[in-house]
């Protein structure tokens, strides 16, 4: 068995040269150039996947292997996994030729073997380099051009894959810094076994996924929160970010989003714990990357106000100078084109690679630190009673609250909820769930106030000829909904916190 290593990268062109040009100046050991043929294979109900295997059989030079990848872990684009690979002279895998114990013990491995067939194939040139970094560190960087086949469909093969062959991972890392300093880089966190099942249809299409909670369990230390909360996070990212380039919607940017702020808002709740570990390098990277979406929450806005809203702006006064208007705005967001620009931006993926660098190789530099072995459930009641009473402080103002309140009532709430997404997990889920319905419910409603609030402000640019009658018409609208959320906010108060 030998434990797989390495970071994938997904590439937008042709980057021979550049690796080329990259790798010259470091000692390569070894290069070489070989045509790769993999069959995939697993049974009909996907046993194999559902017990986080990958099988296939690989010919090159007109020999044959088989290898079988058990479960392991991604992080960000650093995907870690056992493997065993076994010379064949046949193109169908024998199962028995594996280690027993790889198998679950009540597994029939002979009724598996007659079960399997085909699933699609991968198909690829691929180019090496082994590279010697410095003493007992060794990499082998592969560039692969090809395609996966299934079900009568192609995709094309475009990757980088960098190896640990022998030595540390802290290399690994290194080298691809070198190599990432141009456009079209983007770090892999799916394999070419998982496109094939895709391509295959033995996967779900991808959606839009609205953030769960962090899985944490009671028995984890803090440190063991602060990791399980980032690697969720980048899960969550690196899902999204895929599945924009795809498919280009505003929803799956909002995730992506969504994902960052965790990340940041990990920096206020795992505060001490951050303290006692190798200090952080992309602070300044996320923040830039949230002012590079500052404009998404107009762009939904807008997107509501020309679908979901269009009967309300029939009845407005100036509807025509505010029809231009939202048409002025939407005509300045970024386009589709410089949004994948960002997302295949070097600096783009140099942060995501700071991140997956700094949860695989951070240590302990306060080893005596209480916050490390803090349990985790003391650190939740802590943050969740701290961002509840600064929610309070604001909600109990009065039994009616004006606009200005609302406003900045909802960036609590999105704070208190966001402190719930990383610890409400430990908790009775009836309970969480029963305590954040109207919470929830009043950050819906506090979205809906949005559109109002961009026609207020653009209402004093328009140079509307009707400008106190469509004041008195935005007032007229936005009262019932403060009445509403009015209900909503004394209900939740009324509610007994889930973690007392």
């Amino acid at each position: 068995m030998s434990n797989e290593v390495e970071l994938k990268f997904l590439v937008a062109d042709d980057v021979f040269s550049h690796l080329e040009q990259t790798l010259s100046v470091l000692e390569v050991i070894k290069q070489q150039d070989q045509q790769l043929e993999n069959i995939y294979f697993d049974t009909a109900d996907q046993q194999l996947r559902a017990l986080d295997c990958g099988l296939r059989i690989r010919t090159y030079n007109g020999q044959h292997e088989q290898t079988i990848k058990l479960a392991g872990q991604v992080i960000g684009g650093l995907h870690q996994r056992p493997e065993y690979t076994l010379p064949t002279n046949d193109t169908w895998p024998d199962l028995r030729a594996f280690p027993k114990e790889i198998w679950p013990a009540d597994l029939d491995v002979g009724a598996l073997q007659q079960s399997l067939q085909t699933l699609f194939r991968t198909d690829f040139h691929r180019r090496t380099w082994t590279v010697s970094l410095q003493k007992d560190s060794v990499i082998e960087v592969a560039y692969d051009i090809g395609f996966i086949d299934a079900n009568g469909q192609r995709e094309p093969i475009n990757e980088v894959e960098l190896e640990i062959i022998n030595g540390p991972v802290e290399p690994l890392f290194e080298l691809a810094k070198r190599l990432v300093t141009r456009p079209g880089w983007q770090l892999g966190s799916i394999s070419k076994a998982q496109r094939g099942y895709r391509l295959a249809g033995l996967s779900s299409d991808p959606d839009v996924r609205r953030m769960g909670f962090v899985p944490v369990v009671s028995d984890m230390t803090a440190r063991d929160g602060l990791q399980a909360a980032l690697r969720y996070a980048l899960r969550h990212w690196q899902y999204h970010e895929q599945l924009y380039l795809q498919q280009q919607s505003i929803g799956a940017l909002l995730q992506l989003r969504s994902a960052i702020s965790l990340i940041q808002h990990t920096r206020l709740l795992y505060g001490q714990v951050y303290e006692a570990l190798t200090p952080v390098d992309w602070e300044m990277d996320l923040q830039w990357l949230v002012e590079q979406f500052s404009w998404l929450d107009e762009a939904l806005v807008l997107q509501r106000m020309q679908f979901e809203y269009r009967q309300m702006l029939r009845n407005a006064p100036c509807q025509h100078e505010l029809t231009s208007e939202v048409e002025r705005h939407d005509a300045a967001l970024p386009t589709i084109e410089q949004t994948k620009a960002l997302l295949l931006s070097a600096r783009y993926c140099q942060t995501l690679l700071k991140l997956s660098s700094w949860l695989a190789l951070h240590k302990v530099v306060v080893p005596d630190s209480p916050a490390l072995v803090q349990p985790i459930h003391s650190l939740a009641g802590v943050a969740l009673d701290n961002s509840w009473q600064e929610l309070l402080s604001l909600s109990r103002l009065g039994e009616s609250l004006d606009h200005a309140s609302y406003q900045r009532l909802r960036e609590l709430l999105r704070h208190n909820l966001q402190v719930g997404v990383c610890f409400a997990a430990l908790f009775d889920t009836e309970r969480q769930q029963g305590f954040r319905l109207p919470w929830l419910n009043m950050l819906g409603r506090l979205s809906d106030l949005e559109h109002i609030e961009w026609i207020f402000e653009a209402a004093n640019n328009m140079g509307c000829p009707h400008q106190q009658e469509l004041n008195d018409w935005l007032q007229q609208e936005l009262k019932p909904r403060l009445i509403e959320l009015d209900q909503i906010r004394q209900r939740g108060i009324g509610m007994q916190p889930y973690w007392e």
